[in-house]
Protein backbone atom coordinates (compact mmCIF):
# COMPACT_ATOMS: atom_id res chain seq x y z
CA UNK A 1 0.00 0.00 0.00
CA UNK A 2 2.85 2.05 0.54
CA UNK A 3 4.27 1.84 -3.15
CA UNK A 4 0.73 3.36 -4.38
CA UNK A 5 1.17 5.96 -2.44
CA UNK A 6 4.40 6.72 -3.56
CA UNK A 7 3.77 6.23 -7.24
CA UNK A 8 0.41 8.61 -6.43
CA UNK A 9 2.79 11.12 -5.72
CA UNK A 10 5.42 10.76 -8.46
CA UNK A 11 3.67 12.01 -11.33
CA UNK A 12 2.63 15.91 -10.17
CA UNK A 13 6.06 15.72 -8.48
CA UNK A 14 7.55 14.79 -12.12
CA UNK A 15 5.84 17.56 -13.79
CA UNK A 16 6.71 19.96 -11.10
CA UNK A 17 10.33 19.17 -11.19
CA UNK A 18 9.66 19.88 -15.65
CA UNK A 19 8.27 22.89 -15.26
CA UNK A 20 10.74 24.88 -12.91
CA UNK A 21 13.76 23.59 -15.17
CA UNK A 22 14.98 20.58 -13.17
CA UNK A 23 14.22 18.52 -16.79
CA UNK A 24 15.79 19.25 -20.17
CA UNK A 25 13.73 21.73 -22.25
CA UNK A 26 13.63 21.81 -25.64
CA UNK A 27 15.11 25.21 -27.60
CA UNK A 28 13.25 27.26 -29.52
CA UNK A 29 14.06 27.10 -33.99
CA UNK A 30 16.13 29.86 -35.30
CA UNK A 31 14.70 31.94 -38.10
CA UNK A 32 16.10 28.92 -40.42
CA UNK A 33 14.09 26.58 -38.98
CA UNK A 34 16.71 24.45 -36.85
CA UNK A 35 17.54 23.80 -33.52
CA UNK A 36 20.47 23.03 -31.77
CA UNK A 37 20.81 20.44 -29.26
CA UNK A 38 23.50 22.03 -26.70
CA UNK A 39 23.80 18.58 -24.81
CA UNK A 40 25.79 16.84 -27.86
CA UNK A 41 25.97 19.70 -30.18
CA UNK A 42 23.96 18.21 -32.84
CA UNK A 43 21.59 20.04 -35.21
CA UNK A 44 18.03 19.36 -36.03
CA UNK A 45 16.38 20.89 -38.68
CA UNK A 46 12.51 20.56 -40.00
CA UNK A 47 11.65 19.96 -43.71
CA UNK A 48 11.12 23.26 -44.65
CA UNK A 49 14.38 24.73 -43.15
CA UNK A 50 16.29 27.36 -45.29
CA UNK A 51 19.62 28.37 -45.44
CA UNK A 52 20.48 32.18 -43.99
CA UNK A 53 22.14 31.46 -40.74
CA UNK A 54 25.80 31.52 -40.95
CA UNK A 55 27.35 30.32 -37.85
CA UNK A 56 24.33 28.55 -36.50
CA UNK A 57 22.71 26.05 -36.91
CA UNK A 58 21.31 25.30 -40.56
CA UNK A 59 20.57 22.85 -43.07
CA UNK A 60 23.21 20.78 -44.80
CA UNK A 61 24.74 21.38 -47.91
CA UNK A 62 24.10 25.80 -47.03
CA UNK A 63 27.99 26.65 -46.56
CA UNK A 64 28.62 24.65 -49.86
CA UNK A 65 25.85 26.99 -51.74
CA UNK A 66 27.36 29.92 -50.52
CA UNK A 67 30.84 29.54 -51.36
CA UNK A 68 29.73 28.50 -54.73
CA UNK A 69 27.68 31.76 -54.53
CA UNK A 70 31.12 33.63 -54.04
CA UNK A 71 33.01 31.31 -57.16
CA UNK A 72 30.08 32.79 -59.36
CA UNK A 73 30.44 36.91 -58.34
CA UNK A 74 34.21 36.05 -58.14
CA UNK A 75 34.28 35.24 -61.62
CA UNK A 76 31.68 37.37 -62.97
CA UNK A 77 33.58 40.07 -61.38
CA UNK A 78 37.29 39.02 -63.07
CA UNK A 79 35.66 38.38 -66.34
CA UNK A 80 34.02 42.13 -65.66
CA UNK A 81 37.98 43.06 -64.78
CA UNK A 82 39.24 41.28 -68.31
CA UNK A 83 36.51 43.27 -70.63
CA UNK A 84 37.48 46.80 -69.15
CA UNK A 85 41.40 45.81 -69.51
CA UNK A 86 40.83 44.62 -73.11
CA UNK A 87 38.96 48.10 -74.03
CA UNK A 88 41.35 49.88 -72.30
CA UNK A 89 44.07 48.17 -73.99
CA UNK A 90 42.28 49.34 -77.60
CA UNK A 91 41.25 52.75 -76.52
CA UNK A 92 44.85 54.10 -75.76
CA UNK A 93 47.51 51.54 -75.24
CA UNK A 94 49.37 51.38 -78.49
CA UNK A 95 52.91 50.49 -78.03
CA UNK A 96 52.25 47.92 -75.96
CA UNK A 97 52.83 44.30 -76.07
CA UNK A 98 50.54 42.43 -75.98
CA UNK A 99 50.14 39.32 -73.51
CA UNK A 100 50.29 35.64 -75.72
CA UNK A 101 47.41 33.51 -74.09
CA UNK A 102 47.43 29.82 -73.95
CA UNK A 103 45.76 29.02 -76.78
CA UNK A 104 47.50 32.12 -78.60
CA UNK A 105 51.31 30.87 -77.80
CA UNK A 106 51.82 27.99 -79.84
CA UNK A 107 52.60 28.47 -83.76
CA UNK A 108 51.54 26.11 -86.89
CA UNK A 109 54.39 24.22 -85.87
CA UNK A 110 54.43 23.84 -82.57
CA UNK A 111 57.09 26.56 -81.11
CA UNK A 112 55.93 29.49 -79.36
CA UNK A 113 54.91 32.83 -81.09
CA UNK A 114 56.43 35.53 -80.33
CA UNK A 115 54.78 38.61 -78.61
CA UNK A 116 54.31 41.35 -81.50
CA UNK A 117 54.59 44.93 -80.46
CA UNK A 118 50.91 46.99 -80.66
CA UNK A 119 52.33 50.46 -82.67
CA UNK A 120 54.29 50.63 -85.36
CA UNK A 121 57.87 48.76 -86.32
CA UNK A 122 60.75 50.84 -85.30
CA UNK A 123 63.41 51.68 -87.86
CA UNK A 124 67.64 50.82 -87.48
CA UNK A 125 68.17 54.66 -86.68
CA UNK A 126 65.54 54.87 -84.09
CA UNK A 127 66.52 51.46 -82.41
CA UNK A 128 70.21 52.32 -82.08
CA UNK A 129 68.85 55.79 -81.17
CA UNK A 130 66.76 54.26 -78.28
CA UNK A 131 69.72 51.84 -77.34
CA UNK A 132 72.15 54.67 -77.06
CA UNK A 133 69.42 57.12 -74.11
CA UNK A 134 68.67 54.00 -72.59
CA UNK A 135 72.85 53.45 -71.89
CA UNK A 136 72.74 56.90 -70.91
CA UNK A 137 70.01 56.90 -68.81
CA UNK A 138 71.17 53.58 -66.77
CA UNK A 139 75.07 55.01 -66.52
CA UNK A 140 73.07 58.01 -64.40
CA UNK A 141 70.61 55.73 -62.45
CA UNK A 142 72.09 52.51 -61.76
CA UNK A 143 69.40 51.22 -59.91
CA UNK A 144 67.03 51.09 -62.15
CA UNK A 145 68.71 48.28 -63.81
CA UNK A 146 66.90 46.30 -61.29
CA UNK A 147 63.86 47.07 -62.68
CA UNK A 148 61.14 46.03 -65.57
CA UNK A 149 60.67 47.48 -69.25
CA UNK A 150 56.93 48.61 -67.68
CA UNK A 151 58.58 50.26 -64.39
CA UNK A 152 61.08 52.08 -67.01
CA UNK A 153 58.57 52.78 -69.40
CA UNK A 154 56.86 54.47 -66.82
CA UNK A 155 59.56 56.58 -65.51
CA UNK A 156 60.99 58.08 -68.83
CA UNK A 157 57.39 59.09 -70.02
CA UNK A 158 58.16 62.35 -71.61
CA UNK A 159 56.25 64.92 -70.29
CA UNK A 160 55.33 68.00 -72.50
CA UNK A 161 56.84 71.03 -71.70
Amino acid sequence: MRGLKLFGLAPPVLALGLLLGAGPVAAAPNKCGCTLNESNNSCTCSKAAKCGCPGECEPKGCEEKREAQRKKELDAETKKAAEADKKHRAAGGGGELKPASAKESSGDNGKPAKATPAGPKMQAAQVKQLAKLLDTYLKSNPEARSKNAEELRNELTLTPR
